[in-house]
């Protein structure tokens, strides 16, 4: 994964998650809970809880449906 990845899905607007080496998902359901730098980013959850995701151990982004509400 490269940091251009995560920027374009960014830019897209659609609900994403990114996958992890250790099998773990992290939900990126509004752009604004994202921050990207140059080695990382940060996500945070719907609690405000910070996770700080290195791209060396992301191993894709799948797209979700957006919602409806």
């Amino acid at each position: 994964m490269t940091r251009d990845h995560v920027l374009t899905a960014k830019r897209e607007g659609t609900p994403f998650q990114i996958n992890m080496t250790d099998g773990k998902s992290y939900l990126v359901s509004d752009a604004d809970k994202l921050s990207i730098g140059n080695t990382a980013i940060v996500v945070t959850d719907e609690k405000d809880c910070p996770y700080i995701l290195p791209f060396l151990t992301m191993t894709g982004i799948s797209y979700l449906k957006p919602s409806t509400a």
